[in-house]
């Protein structure tokens, strides 16, 4: 017998001796448990499979909305606003998580760059108020439309709408919400108020050298 031939008829012998323990094992649990193990046995490799196909279905649906919400990006690059936008609303239409938020905001830079700010504007009072939109995209589309919205509303109407980022010194966007309060201030020819909320950042250890270099600068000029 070649010494090939003797590894093979071994190795078929282990995995015939292998199997016979897991007969034994299976129909010793089967004289125990009955039908009950065989049920037990069938639903963890039904759940074990279902896992992984779902797991598998999502990360799928996520890299085709991700490429989605690339495609519309590029279009926006390229200029064809239209195309852009329906691309985006492919992605919103979806309800996707992150990428349908995201697309509900990058829509509105679509309409800003087409010069369409009047639609832009409206979109982004619908998504700054909007409580159940996702909260830190919310404030991003209130701190956009307050840079906006600057132009026509009075200081007292301008703090009111920036309250809850501007009082609140852990958000991202605090300091650019003290910032446009403090321009606003100026616009309306309260000066006072500026420099206090000028001096206000200038305190702040939180807040940015970048920041602060700007709001000695206009400290300067208000002195």
């Amino acid at each position: 017998m070649k010494k090939d031939e003797e590894y093979t008829i071994q190795d078929a012998f282990i995995r015939e001796v292998d199997e016979d323990l897991k007969n034994d094992q299976l129909k010793k649990l089967w004289d125990k448990y009955g039908v009950f193990a065989v049920i037990f046995v069938v639903a963890a490799l039904s759940l074990a499979v279902s896992y992984e196909s779902i797991k598998a279905w999502y990360i799928k649906r996520a890299e085709n909305w991700s490429d989605a919400y690339a495609v519309a990006l590029n279009l926006q690059t390229m200029g064809k606003y239209d195309e852009s936008l329906e691309a985006f609303n492919t992605v919103i239409d979806e309800k996707f998580g992150a990428f349908a938020d995201l697309a509900r905001m990058q829509r509105i830079n679509v309409l800003l760059d087409a010069k369409q700010q009047d639609k832009a504007i409206e979109e982004l009072k619908t998504l700054a108020f909007n409580q159940k939109f996702n909260p830190k995209l919310r404030d991003t589309a209130l701190i956009k439309l307050a840079s906006y919205a600057m132009e026509e509303k009075t200081y007292d109407e301008m703090k009111e709408m920036l309250a809850p980022i501007a009082d609140d010194a852990s958000n991202a966007w605090h300091s650019s919400a003290l910032e446009i309060l403090a321009l606003s201030a100026i616009k309306n020819n309260d000066k006072e108020t500026a420099r206090s909320i000028y001096e206000q950042i200038l305190q702040d250890h939180d807040i940015s050298d970048g920041t602060k270099e700007r709001a000695s600068e206009i400290l300067s000029v208000l002195q």
